[in-house]
Parts: structure tokens; sequence; C-alpha cells
């Protein structure tokens, strides 16, 4: 059928929104963390982060323009910077003690303590793009450093830097980058236990098994307990997918003070690899409760079924700042929470920003290897409604390939495959995918269209017209149906019925000019 040709714009299910990732993840840099908000069972509810503004008396500078300034301003500047220092040690609030640090930073934003706490704080309250601008302006101001002024040495806080940013990195099972950021540690600091620890753990989840041996053993060799050795100990067992063997190394730890909250999530990660759900959520709780917050201010407990489908007892619990940040708790939990709220949206600026969320969550969840078909699935999902088609096309046909290595088949999967790869024009890859979402869901409209489209860009005509038919008996509303069955009628030279169906769709659809002017002609040719 060389004449032929299916109306693309017609077939369009998928939104093809302007697409930004993380919409909210651009506001200014400072949030106020409402107080009154706790982790217990009496805790109010925290709606939303917002807005706090600075507050110091001088203007927020950038550090470019600070030391533009003459020596007698930048002094009187540092001098109520540290005014705002002591005001944020002294603060019991979440709230005051970032305003503290804001208006510390805004005047004096040379200063590396200040950028190097604040990254402390948005690393610990989920927000990855803060922290990164934290630690980012931190490295400008230790470049421009001023021994004069400050009391850190530059290697001592280029020995920090490099040690906030490894453990973001292990954060987000980011383990090769991280691990570059812990041998920078090495490098200014081998002697430094701090170093041997994220070192240790980031070679452990990198499958490098000698050195993660070796801070181990360098840990023995301070006496400074077991809690650290076997927690790096551990994480290679995690790397090499040996979860019992992880299990029995850490299931009487007593974490170190210092990273109680990490120990404890990583610990609560690997009852979860092995359906230790109680557990599981027993030391996420702990790690909840070592959180190195004075108080937990807007920082809230919810349970989430995960990832991967299961029964109810396999939720688990997860912590938000603002109910939106992940904080501590089951990144599964977390993930599959933030797919639910993305489905939700009543607004595509809130789909958006739980989107990026999704994406973020997810690429987290895959490096740590956890429901890896679930996670593509939801993932893949998202790019479709962004509009990134070829990478949604990438992750959604590794979770149909996962998926059937364990005899299963989902249908959302297999359709929105079929009908990215219609998108494609690669009509016989989606003939595959479309065949097997209606032996899943053979009630589904949309999916018919879609599988009549590809038997006619595959020159099944017949196919095609049953697939159609089939469509607008479960939709009568489906002007795409109408306006390619009429083709196929009008093809085959059977006026009447295409002009039965081409006048329904100019009906349905009274705007379209194409359609109305397809249905004028029609009428024509059947007189």
């Amino acid at each position: 059928m060389p004449n032929f040709k299916p109306n693309p714009l017609l077939s369009k299910r998928i939104p093809t929104a302007f697409w930004r990732w993380g919409i909210f993840l651009h506001l200014m840099f400072f949030l106020i963390l409402v107080s009154g908000c706790s982790t217990g069972p009496t805790a109010k509810h925290c709606t939303d982060n917002v807005l706090v503004a600075y507050s110091a008396q001088e203007d927020s500078l950038g550090i470019n323009e600070f030391l533009a300034l003459s020596s007698a301003k930048q002094e009187s500047r540092r001098v109520q910077s540290s005014i705002w220092m002591d005001r944020f040690s002294d603060s019991a609030t979440s709230s005051s003690r970032i305003q503290a640090l804001g208006n510390a930073a805004g005047l004096a934003p040379d200063n590396p303590r200040v950028w190097l706490q604040l990254a402390h704080h948005w690393r610990w309250l989920g927000d990855y793009l803060k922290t990164v601008s934290s630690l980012d302006a931190a490295a400008e101001a230790i470049r421009n450093h001023n021994s004069e002024v400050h009391s850190w040495g530059k290697k001592e806080m280029r020995r920090r830097m490099a040690l906030a940013r490894a453990w973001m990195h292990y954060d987000r099972g980011e383990w090769r980058q991280g691990l570059d950021w812990a041998r920078a540690a090495r490098r200014i600091a081998p002697g430094d236990a701090a170093m041997r620890l994220i070192y240790g753990l980031l070679a452990g989840h990198s499958s490098m098994r000698s050195e993660a041996r070796q801070m181990a053993d360098d840990f023995h060799r301070l006496d400074v307990g077991d809690s650290d050795v076997n927690w790096i100990l551990a994480s290679y067992r995690i790397s090499t997918k040996q979860y019992r063997q992880a299990f029995n190394l850490v299931m009487d730890l007593n974490p170190n003070k210092e990273h109680q909250a990490e120990c404890w999530r990583e610990m609560g990660e690997i009852a979860e690899y092995l359906g230790e759900w109680s557990r599981a959520g027993r030391w996420y709780e702990e790690s909840a409760h070592a959180l190195p917050f004075r108080e937990t201010s807007c920082i809230t407990m919810v349970r989430s079924s995960r990832m991967k489908p299961g029964s109810k007892k396999t939720r688990q619990k997860v912590w938000l700042a603002f109910d939106k940040y992940y904080v501590t708790g089951s990144y599964s939990a977390y993930t599959s929470l933030a797919f639910k709220h993305f489905q939700m949206a009543k607004d595509s600026q809130t789909r958006d920003f739980w989107a990026g969320q999704v994406v973020n969550a997810a690429g987290t969840l895959l490096r740590k290897g956890v429901d890896k078909p679930w996670t593509y699935r939801a993932r893949g999902l998202v790019f479709a409604y962004g509009g990134k088609t070829d990478r949604s096309i990438r992750d959604l046909r590794r979770a149909s390939e996962l998926l059937a290595e364990v005899g299963r088949r989902d249908m959302k999967i297999e359709s929105t495959l079929g009908h990215l790869l219609l998108k494609k024009k690669n009509h016989t890859a989606a003939l595959k995918h479309l065949q097997l979402a209606v032996e899943i869901d053979p009630d589904k409209a949309a999916i018919w269209q879609d599988l009549g489209l590809a038997h006619v860009m595959s020159e099944r005509p017949a196919e095609a017209e049953k697939s159609f038919s089939r469509a607008l008996e479960l939709n009568p509303n489906l002007v795409t149906s109408w306006y390619n069955r009429g083709l196929l009628h009008l093809h085959r030279k059977q006026y009447s019925l295409a002009v039965a169906d081409l006048q329904e769709a100019a009906r349905l659809a009274p705007d379209n000019q194409e359609v109305i002017d397809l249905y004028q002609k029609t009428k024509v040719l059947a007189r």
C-alpha cells in the first residue's frame, strides 16, 4: 500500500511538554526549616519548604565582588559574618541555623567553613543540587584562601572538602567518583582515620577487595573497635552480592558516633536485600535517631511500598524533609513514593518536580543494584513523559528483559515500548511489544490503536482493520482509529465505509482541517 500514510499526529498519547528536571530544585539558595516537626508520632506536618529572606544588614556578595572590596570593608563584613556564625552555633532550631549560615556566607563568601557547613546540612536534607553548589562555593573559597584571615590551613580545608565530596557520592551510590575524592583525601592526609573509613567503604563497594581489606586492617592496628572494620568488610560483600555474609558482619554492630546514621542506613539496606523486613525497619529507625541535627524540623516518617511489588509486610520506612526530599530509610520505598507522586500529580509543575526526584532516586537505586526491573520501569516511564524517547526505550527494554528472565511481563512496559518504537518508525519491533501488551490486557483501546498503526506500517491491512475495530469497540471516541480505518477503506475503494468512518472522525475532531478535507474528498469519490 504505497499511498497509505497513517496520521502520526493523531496517534500521540504521551505528552511532549517542555522538560525541566527538578523544577523546584533551582529555587533561591536558602530554605527555612519550619520548626515544630519531628520524627515522633506527635510531629506536625510540614507541607513545603519556604524561602527565607537574607537578613544581614550588608548585601550578599559573590566571592569575586567580595574580594574586590577594600581590606577595611572586607574585615568589617568578616566581623559581621563571625557574629552570624556564633548565632549559628547557639541556635536551637534548624530555621535559625540555616538563616545564620546563609547570612554568614553572603557577608564573607571567602570563608570555606561556612560553605562546608551548608553542604553538610543540604546533604542530610536530601538536596543534592544545593549540596553541590555549597561544595563548589567552598572550593572557590579555598582557591582564594587567605591564611592570615582564616584559622584553618589550606591543607585542612582541602582534606575536609575531599571527604565531604566522597561522602556525597557514597550516598548516591557513585562509588568510583567518591573513590577519586577519597584518594585525594588520602594524598592530603594519609594517616587520617576519617579518610580510612570512607576510602574503605568506597573501595569495598567498588569490588576492590585488597584496598578495602587494607583500610580494615589499618583500623585493626589502631585498635579502634570492630564497627568500622566490619562495615568496610560488609561493603565488599555487598558488591559481590554476598548479602548473607554482609548481614552476619553487621548484625551485632554498634556503629561509631560520627557516622552512625550512614552505618545504620546501610545495615537496613542489607536487611532489605535479604527480605529481613522488620530488621530493616528497626535499623532505619536507628539511622533516623542518629541524624546530625539538634532537632528534626520538617522531617517526617512515612511508610511506603517498595519498587518491587510485594505484600504489606514488605513496606518500609522512609524519612523525608519538607515531605519531598529523601533523608534516610529505604531508598526503594522513597523511589516508589516519588513515582506515585509523579503519577498522581495534578499539574505539570508538580509532575516535573517528582519526575526529577524519580530519575535521581532511580539512578541511585540502580547503582546499588536494588529492584532493577521495576526501577528501570519507573525511570523509563518518566523519560517517556519528558519526551526523552531514546532513554525511555533503553530503560523499558532493560526492564522488559529482566522481567522476562523471571517469567513476568508488564502491560505498561510493553505498551509504552510499542508506542515509542512506533514514533521512531521501528514498526517491526513495535509489533512484538504491542502484541504482548494486548495479550496481557486485551481491554485497553489505546494499545489496539497502536497495534493497528503497526500493522499498517507492516503492510498488513486486514490485521490493521481488526485492531482499529477492536479499539473502537472499547472506546468509540478514538479519532485516530476512525481516521485510519477510514483510510484503509478508502485505499480499498470501499467509499461508503470510508465516508462513515471519516465522518465520525470529523465529528470528533471538528478543528482538524486534515480530517475535514479528507472527509469532503471521500464524499465526492463516493458519489
